[in-house]
């Protein structure tokens, strides 16, 4: 009796999970989390105010297949500030989570072997109070602040199903405020 009962609860359950899964519907909006200028593995130098975090993350994901973990750890840290930064400027905070989705998206994409090592190497550059640490703020802060429209963040948020027609950035933002507020934040930049 106890193994009917097994069977019949995990056929059951295995039925329902499939139930589940068959009704689940995604609905995206164009542009959400998209990356119209996607970048390869290469230093933060090269990396410009017109490509944005999942541009970044691509590239990231890139170095990581090379096994150039340093520099995969130095385009989180610019993707994370510049991503940081658009959480500023867009209005709708349920968008928000698009960094968090990117990098998640990007994590686990990757082997067991090379997320241990990434996160050495993240631990190792983003030191508070490092010289490495210190030379990525200085990095990025060359590079500036992000000039493209966050499309790839607003098109995540509710309001892009609710209120389409609006753009979706904070009236009368503040750049340069929101700028140094993303640096010191997310990097422990000063």
């Amino acid at each position: 009796m106890k193994n009917f009962v097994l069977l019949f609860t995990l056929f059951y359950g295995f039925t329902l999970l499939q139930i589940q899964a068959q009704e689940t519907t995604i609905i995206e909006t164009e542009g959400n989390l998209e990356s119209p200028n996607p970048c390869n593995c290469v230093p933060i130098s090269e990396i410009n105010q017109q490509h944005n975090p999942a541009d970044i993350y691509i590239g990231m994901r890139k170095c990581i297949e090379q096994k150039d973990y340093a520099k995969a750890a130095r385009l989180f840290a610019i993707a994370g500030v510049f991503g940081r930064f658009d959480t500023f400027r867009v209005q709708d905070k349920t968008a928000h989570q698009a960094l968090a989705v990117l990098q998640q998206n990007t994590i686990s994409t990757i082997s067991e072997e090379d997320r241990k090592i990434m996160v050495e190497q993240l631990k190792k550059v983003l030191e508070k109070n490092s010289r490495e640490l210190y030379a990525v703020c200085q990095e990025i802060q060359k590079v500036g602040t992000p000039t493209y429209h966050p499309k790839y963040m607003i098109q995540h948020g509710m309001q892009a199903f609710l209120n389409p027609e609006g753009d979706g950035l904070v009236p009368n933002f503040n750049s340069k405020e929101s700028w140094k507020l993303a640096l010191n934040s997310y990097l422990n930049c000063e």
